[in-house]
């Protein structure tokens, strides 16, 4: 769904990506070097017991220049403690958007444990393709690369060292700079060094160091004619525990954001300028087409919502980035999209701002980060995904989000708690999406069933889908065959019953896209040998879904169980279920002689609250 990449995202989810680091102050060491200094150190599983591998240690630097482009170097030396050590270690990768810059790596080296050094052919061992990632979205970038290195014969008590470099020939945002490497890893530091060399003409604005670990951290800035070198040098960091749950650690371990760029409302007006021009390439067609659309309309939200539904399903997500003054963000001309009937989520959200803006509203391109919230404090232009907004009489805005061709909801629910910045001719701040209350994310499940003599259960269930339950199961439903949507409810059926056999399936509306109506489904089934019989008691099996249906039950699992934590808990969504069973036991003449007792759950994250009763039979 998201194809608004992000030139700079494929920094961020590795370490040798957070960085784009380059300075010409420091010698290098070499690795035989590098081995000496460590040679006194015997660095293992029993000194380090819960680690894999162990940095010993990282160099990295970047060299910038007043137009925002970098040269960026990194050297690292790691020791293997055990087998998924090594097997993390047997391939390397690095990402890069060609369009931008390249990366490359200059020499890599395994130090056996009697110091013997095996030199790694770079020729034969690194390979360049085309980011294979990107094949599972109908977005496609042949300038988003991957440089892989393989390391053969790595073996337990190894220390493998390679150095990289690399070079940044244009920014996103015209000159500026702005970068973030994390200082506390899933691996224990021994020791590492981050500098970055600055012109003086443009130093940076916003230095800030989080979640600092005391004594571990120590900060150096010095100052020539036209250079600044700012450097941090970290010793003895031990490695961190992730949670299951956890927000992307990058944003909540130790951690450096840096950057020139003086406030939000400077990239606000960056990327309305980036955008306006390809705003203002309407066609009469495209008049003609909000007139349609509006035709007989009043109300202000239902024009809105007529025009977000012919954006939303008339319009495809697909496309290839192609832009040159800024790839991955800089949206094509509204008139093709419109002509094309395709295009990325920055086409099809600009072109939704044009319309509406044709349509008498204030409307207008929005960047958004799927995921982790960012800094309110460090100005920084990467984001990941693209919408529209509308402002109000009362100066708020109202999100909606086209990209997705089955949603009912102009503004899913997975997109809550996001920052987002409007594009505005005035600049904008930093916000934060609303989130979706889960009473508004509800899916409703009412089985009516019987116990019959032949210790059979026949039942009739009806489950009813709203909010992000509608969009998901909707979009499911939409991708399958008509033919293949009775066997994907059985199956599904089958895994929250047993041996339960779907009888009937109505599933409404009959056309899956016709979003004006509230997706519903309904099943008959049946379940053979219902009872556990006993010598004198029955153990009898409550015919109820909501394990297998609806996104309450997936997320269970996602951390909300542990009873103390060190990072906050991230879910994607708020969701809820409500499921009411009624079993009817009067033809089979057996009564209940013990019903199950529940706890009642209710904590700032969970509430489940669960009652059985018994009313004649």
């Amino acid at each position: 769904m998201f194809s608004f990449y992000n030139p700079m995202g494929i920094y961020r989810m590795k370490k040798w990506l957070l960085i784009l680091l380059f300075a010409l102050s420091t010698p290098w060491l070499s690795a035989a070097e590098t081995e000496s200094r460590r040679a006194n150190v015997e660095w293992t599983e029993a000194t380090h017991p819960d680690a894999d591998l162990v940095i010993l240690d990282e160099t990295t630097q970047i060299r910038y220049e007043t137009d925002g482009a970098q040269r960026y170097r990194g050297e690292l030396t790691f020791k293997i403690l055990t087998e998924k050590g090594r097997q993390r270690k047997s391939t390397i990768a690095m990402g890069f958007d060609a369009a931008y810059g390249s990366v490359r790596f200059l020499k890599a080296e395994i130090i056996k444990p009697g110091g013997r050094v095996v030199n790694i052919d770079l020729h034969t061992q690194v390979r360049e393709s085309i980011a294979a990632g990107q094949m599972n979205s109908n977005i496609y970038n042949p300038n988003n690369k991957t440089v892989q290195l393989t390391v053969p014969d790595l073996e337990i008590g190894d220390i493998l060292y390679y150095f990289y470099s690399g070079e940044r020939t244009k920014t996103v945002v015209p000159g500026t700079w702005s970068d973030w490497f994390v200082l506390e890893e899933s691996d224990p530091i021994v020791h590492s060094v981050y500098e970055v060399d600055a012109p003086a003409g443009l130093p940076l604005v916003h230095i800030s160091h989080q979640d600092k670990i005391p004594g571990t951290v120590r900060f150096s800035q010095q100052q020539t004619e036209d250079r600044i070198l700012y450097r941090w040098e970290v010793r003895e960091v031990p490695r961190i525990f992730r949670e299951s749950g956890m927000p992307a650690p990058h944003t909540v371990v130790q951690r450096v954001l840096l950057s020139t760029i003086p406030d939000w409302e400077s990239l606000s007006i960056w990327y309305w300028n980036l955008a306006k021009p390809r705003l203002e390439t309407v066609t009469p067609e495209m008049e003609a087409k909000v007139r349609e659309l509006t035709k007989g309309l009043d109300d202000r939200q239902k024009q809105i919502e007529a025009i977000f539904r012919f954006v939303s399903q008339e319009i495809r997500y697909m496309g290839i980035t192609i832009e040159d003054e800024a790839p991955g963000y800089e949206p094509h001309d509204v008139s093709l999209t419109f002509k094309n009937r395709y295009g990325v989520c920055r086409d099809k959200a600009a072109l939704l701002a044009a319309l509406l803006r044709l349509g008498g509203f204030d409307a207008y391109p929005v960047l958004i980060y799927v995921g982790p919230k960012k800094d309110p404090d460090v100005p920084q232009p990467w984001f990941n995904h693209a919408i529209t907004a509308v402002r109000n009489a009362d100066g708020t805005y109202q999100l909606m989000d086209s990209t997705d061709e089955n949603t009912r909801d102009l503004f899913p629910a997975y997109l809550s708690d996001c920052s987002y910045l409007v594009a505005h001719p005035d600049g904008e701040t930093l916000q934060t999406s609303p989130i979706i209350p889960p009473e508004e994310n509800l899916l409703r499940i009412e089985i009516d069933a019987a116990l019959e003599e032949e210790n059979r259960i026949t039942a009739k269930a009806i489950l009813s889908f709203n909010g992000i339950n509608d969009t998901v199961y909707r979009g499911r439903l939409a991708s399958l065959k008509p033919d293949q949507r009775e066997p994907y409810f059985e199956a599904r059926l089958k895994q929250a019953l047993g041996n339960a056999t779907l009888t009937r399936l109505e599933i409404k509306p009959k056309k899956i896209r016709d979003i004006s109506t509230p997706l519903s489904v309904e099943m008959s089934f049946e379940i053979e040998g219902a009872l556990v019989s006993g010598a004198d008691e029955s153990l009898l099996a409550i015919p109820n879904l909501f394990n297998q249906f609806g996104l309450f039950g997936r997320l269970i699992g996602n951390g909300i169980e542990l009873d103390k934590r060190r990072y906050p808990l991230k879910i994607s969504t708020t969701c809820g279920m409500a499921e009411t069973v009624r079993l009817d036991l009067r033809k089979s003449r057996l009564r209940p002689t013990i019903l199950p007792d529940y706890k009642l759950i209710d904590t700032p994250e969970l509430f489940i609250q669960r009652s059985v009763e018994s009313r004649n039979g």
